[in-house]
């Protein structure tokens, strides 16, 4: 096989190879920066190779399309030599959960509930735009070395409204999905829909946390022996092979496991119930609402026409709209963003509230960026936009990654508004919060010792700052007691 693609992609090492391709490391050598590179399999007996090319393009445009963090990043697509095609895009340095769960057994509840947590909100994000996975699997999420969980393959997904035209992708007979974990419409054969990946991925939840399967076959048996006990069958419940799952996490389960689409919990739920326990310690008090500018105030100075037309999305709730709209204007015209700052703020810190992190870290992160250009590391709005995305990154559960952030932001905040600023405070917390949840019990506590001790210097007795902290203090107590 030619070692390099486009003179440019330095193939590497194999990394495997699935229905649709071969998967490689590979080095991109214009931009020195280590990808994965796809390419379609060589053509086999019987195949429709128009249908494949067709799916891989397909796989290619739903992937860039995704735009999250969650899911890797497309550099570039084409075709080599006339006749292979071939996707370069983010190189994930982790392991399936199918070898992690192999190497390792069941995961710790943590482990399971940080995986709940990213991939729902990677399937929400999916949803929001029309795009339906159809093959979530073990192994097709990857988590990193960060904590970061990371959605492959979107080799059959589907978009729920397909543009005029759009050629099938499947055969007439083939049923798209793996069996194991296809959702009993899917094995009856009607379409996929959002409720389908959350069959999915109740199956995914479920085997890593008992380490085996939902349903199972004798082997050898036919793969429609097992969609039809996906159809018919009721699992044995998950809290009879693991009785340390909490009742709540474990409902979670059976529930996304439901036969009828119309019972199974959504991706906000999902979300919901996997924070509790995506870490060993009881979770900590929630953090004091964001405070933003009331949306009917126009501020100091009057409205653009693009702010206007903002304002009257958000009056209308539809603050999806007004973000994208904004997002739009600060990719094209960054010199704007003074005239709009406020208002983009006041967009992400009412989708922090509403807990739509997604949304809220790319309006922050968006935003800052748009500043970056004009103004310096120690402009108030910037630090807000730092603040508010690492806020983002940890309600997401990655812990490592807001961890960081936060770090890194402490400094410039003490800097710029004072040692004893509540705003500094707020940060010291997060950081000890977050540093607690990593496992760094005894660190934790000692900073919010210290934290404790200079909050009581300047704020009032009862503010609810300070019963938060004494909060998570007597909680990391107790773990440490019982350690």
């Amino acid at each position: 096989m030619e070692r390099v693609i486009q003179e440019r992609y330095e193939l590497l090492d194999l990394l495997g190879r699935g229905g649709m391709g071969e998967v490689w490391a590979a080095k991109d050598r214009q931009l020195d920066r280590s990808v994965a590179v796809k390419l379609l399999r060589s053509r086999n007996a019987g195949e429709d190779l128009t249908r494949l090319e067709q799916r891989f393009e397909r796989e290619a445009q739903l992937t860039a399309r995704m735009g999250h963090p969650g899911v890797p990043t497309v550099h570039e697509t084409g075709r080599h030599e006339g006749d292979t095609l071939f996707i370069a895009m983010e190189l994930v340095d982790g392991r399936t959960l199918s070898a992690q769960l192999k190497e390792h057994g069941p995961f710790s509840l943590a482990l399971a509930a940080t995986v709940a947590a990213q991939t729902a909100d990677v399937l929400a994000h999916a949803h929001r735009i029309g795009v339906i996975h159809r093959d979530l699997k073990p192994s097709n999420l990857m988590l990193t070395g960060s904590g970061t969980v990371k959605v492959l393959d979107f080799g059959i997904a589907a978009a729920r409204e397909p543009d005029p035209g759009q050629p099938r992708l499947t055969g007439t007979n083939e049923m798209p999905g793996t069996p194991g974990f296809i959702s009993p419409e899917q094995g009856e054969g009607r379409p996929a829909t959002s409720r389908s990946d959350l069959y999915a991925l109740g199956c995914v939840l479920y085997e890593i946390t008992t380490g085996q399967p939902p349903l199972t076959v004798p082997p050898g048996a036919s793969p429609f022996v097992l969609i039809l006990k996906h159809i018919t069958d009721k699992p044995r419940p998950a809290a009879e092979l693991r009785p340390e799952l909490p009742d709540a996490f474990a409902d979670l389960i059976m529930r996304l496991l439901a036969k009828d689409p119309a019972e199974r919990p959504s991706t906000r739920e999902v979300h919901a119930v996997a924070r509790e326990w995506m870490t060993q310690l009881p979770p900590p008090a929630p953090s004091p609402p964001p405070r933003h500018v009331p949306i009917d105030d126009p501020g100091p100075r009057s409205p653009a026409p693009l702010a206007q037309q903002a304002r009257r999305l958000m009056d209308q709730g539809e603050y999806t709209m007004a973000v994208d709209l904004l997002h739009q204007h600060l990719r094209r015209h960054p010199g704007d963003a003074p005239d709009i700052a406020s208002l983009s703020l006041t967009l992400s810190e009412i989708l922090l509230a509403g807990e739509n992190f997604t949304r809220a870290y790319d309006g922050y992160f968006t935003l800052g960026s748009a500043l970056r250009k004009s103004r310096p590391a120690t402009d108030r709005d910037v630090l807000a936009c730092r603040a508010g995305a690492a806020r983002c990154l940890s309600e997401l559960g990655r812990t490592p990654e807001a961890l960081h952030e936060f770090e890194a932001l402490l400094p410039v905040q003490q800097h710029v508004f004072g040692p004893m600023d509540r705003t500094v405070l707020d940060t010291r917390y997060e950081i000890a919060a977050l540093t607690a949840r990593g496992g760094q019990i005894q660190p934790a506590r000692d900073q919010l010792t210290g934290l404790l001790a200079d909050q009581q210097r300047v704020l009032p007795v009862g503010d609810e700052r300070l019963t938060r902290t004494k909060g998570l203090l007597a909680r990391l107590d107790q773990f440490l007691r019982s350690t």
